[in-house]
């Protein structure tokens, strides 16, 4: 692995961007196994005191840099890669405390994802943080006029999301 790959990107400085975006087909309904999967184990595992946040990040290391310091917060987390992951763990699994959504994402993009948030009755109360590298106004307008709670442009400090975080969540 070179050490551009060990780098996470969106961090401090690093303004390198994900530009696939595996865009949104209508199939993205399909239940995704490895979410429901997903679903049913964490759900029993998880304290009703301790806040849940479902991330869909597909950056391997900024995922995993995210869960570190959620769960050193105190935090629980589901995290996954694919849009349609997160559509399939959410619209059958309990629901979390707050969602943090990537928006270029593979298999439904983040936008869309929380366009299905605030149309399902049974979501439509979780907070939303969109994680995004796409900062123009444009982009930003279109996720708060989705619904999304706030709107973090990549990159960002890790401390400062845990801070958003505690703020949506209070």
């Amino acid at each position: 692995m070179t050490a551009r790959e060990n780098r996470p990107s969106g961090l401090d400085g690093d303004t390198n961007e994900t530009t696939t975006d595996s865009g949104s087909s209508d199939d993205a309904n399909k239940p995704a196994d490895t979410a429901a999967d997903c679903s049913a184990d964490t759900a029993a595992d998880r304290s009703p005191e301790t806040p849940h946040i479902l991330l869909l990040e597909d950056d391997d290391s900024l995922r995993e840099l995210l869960v570190h310091k959620l769960e050193s917060n105190g935090y629980e987390t589901t995290a996954l890669a694919d849009g349609r992951e997160c559509w399939s763990f959410l619209a059958t699994g309990e629901a979390p405390d707050l969602v943090l959504l990537d928006v270029m994402v593979p298999g439904l993009d983040g936008f869309r994802v929380l366009g299905r948030i605030r149309n399902d009755d049974r979501l439509e109360g979780v907070p939303v943080i969109v994680l995004s590298s796409r900062g123009r106004q444009a982009d930003v307008r279109r996720g708060f006029d989705l619904g999304a709670d706030d709107y973090v442009t990549k990159p960002f400090s890790p401390a400062a999301l845990v801070a958003r975080v505690r703020r949506v969540l209070s």
